[in-house]
């Protein structure tokens, strides 16, 4: 009895032993789990995991249950041999892509610095241009329409004395011719170019007239000729040459000269009441210097081995006084000759617009054809009217009307510009050095 006491202490003391003893349990499904055996019968085992949880599992589920934990076995020589065969592969494969990435990238680079070398060799350049262009356009100076509207503003506020009204238009066709000078070298480029434009007027109209108090209405009939001056000198800067599309930043001085001169007839029945012969012969002289200065843009295309194709687009800022002279000669026998004139002073604005297409033709011969456009917008900044040589008039009211009149009226009656605008063609020579 005695054996059997003891064999049963025995056996409680083992499995409390192993109740408390951490253990692994290896599940059918492959799943693992540590933790503490706490309780177990014939069907379930107690464990509490690290959480200090517990959790009951059916042993139906359990494949075997270790006491202790599962020291994972050493890789052996050859899984680690293999791993790191795979490891240094890998690093190696790594470094070799990386090493193509490097090589493209510099190879890139090279191939760049080389192209742009080869295209810094290709755009350099070294000449001397002369061109001559004949053509024709239109062109329309300040002085004219000045001194219409302010013949409008006679017949609107005037005393009732002598004004006219011109049917002839202001824009006048012309012939024109332009010498070009242009040098060139490298990023640097100078152009001095003149173009000078003449056309001819066919003038009409009608004239008022208040002579001893009677009103007499003449035909005007007469002609003239307007010329047109323009000479620019500018600079250019290439600040990326390129041996195909050159762009430039230009800069430069411009200088302009405008004349029309003027031979007018003026016919009618003499006064009615009077008698007196109101025919008159006058002529008149504007001119009207500016001078200023551009800054804008220019471009050069290069295309189909021989051809080129140009542009400027420019803006222009000058200033200058005008002048206009006239003298008139009557067939009456009171005050038979007068003599009147405006001088005002001007500030313009505007845009000039030049393309050109050429053509190589034979070595360094060339054709041309170029159009051109220059826009200024006046506004009138100060002057005054003078009569019989610049005598004035008593009348303050009168003088004041001549002053500020004008500077008033010429804004809200008419858009003042000055144009030229052309079509030529020509020849070009390059001097290579």
């Amino acid at each position: 009895m005695k054996k059997i006491i003891s064999l049963f202490v025995i056996f409680f003391l083992f499995s409390a032993f192993h109740s408390l003893q951490s253990a692994t349990i290896l599940f059918k499904s492959g799943e693992k789990l540590e933790g503490t055996v706490i309780n177990q019968d014939k069907e379930t085992v107690t464990i509490k995991l690290a959480d200090e949880t517990s959790k009951t599992y059916p042993k139906k589920l359990i494949r075997k249950i270790f006491f202790g934990k599962i020291e994972e076995p050493p890789p052996s020589q050859k899984e680690t041999q293999a791993e790191e065969r795979e490891k240094k592969e890998r690093e190696e494969k790594t470094l070799t892509e990386k090493q193509k990435q490097e090589d493209a990238k510099l190879k890139s680079k090279e191939e760049k610095v080389k192209k742009r070398e080869q295209e810094l060799l290709e755009s350099q350049r070294h000449y001397l241009e002369v061109a001559f262009g004949i053509g024709g356009g239109e062109n329309q100076t300040e002085l004219r329409p000045f001194l219409q509207t302010m013949q409008y503003a006679g017949l609107v506020i005037g005393d009732g004395g002598q004004a006219e009204i011109q049917t002839t238009p202001y824009k006048t066709p012309n012939s024109s011719f332009t010498s070009r000078l242009f040098y060139a070298w490298n990023r640097f480029t100078f152009e001095l170019r003149g173009t000078e434009a003449k056309g001819n007027l066919e003038l009409g109209g009608i004239q008022s007239l208040n002579i001893a108090g009677e009103k007499v209405g003449n035909l005007i009939l007469g002609n003239g000729n307007t010329k047109f001056q323009k000479v620019s000198s500018r600079i250019g800067f290439t600040p990326y040459p390129h041996p195909v599309l050159d762009l430039q930043i230009l800069g430069g001085v411009e200088r302009i000269w405008t004349k029309t001169k003027e031979e007018i007839y003026s016919i009618g029945e003499p006064a009615p009441i009077s008698g007196i012969d109101p025919n008159r012969f006058g002529s008149r002289n504007f001119s009207n210097p500016l001078k200023g200065y551009s800054y804008g843009i220019g471009f050069e295309y290069k295309f189909l081995q021989r051809y080129t194709f140009q542009g400027q687009l420019l803006h222009i800022e000058m200033e200058g006084p005008s002048s206009v002279r006239s003298k008139e000669l009557r067939f009456d026998t009171v005050n038979n000759y007068s003599q009147n004139s405006l001088d005002y002073y001007w500030k313009s604005s505007g845009t000039e617009i030049n393309l050109k297409l050429t053509a190589r033709i034979k070595g360094n011969w060339s054709v041309f054809f170029e159009a051109s456009n220059m826009t200024l917008k006046n506004k009138l900044q100060s002057g005054y009217i003078s009569e019989s040589g610049g005598g004035g008039n008593s009348d303050l009211s009168q003088e004041l009307l001549k002053f500020y009149g004008p500077q008033i009226l010429i804004p809200m009656m008419y858009d003042s510009k000055t144009i030229l605008t052309y079509a030529q063609i020509g020849a070009n020579y390059r001097f290579d050095f």
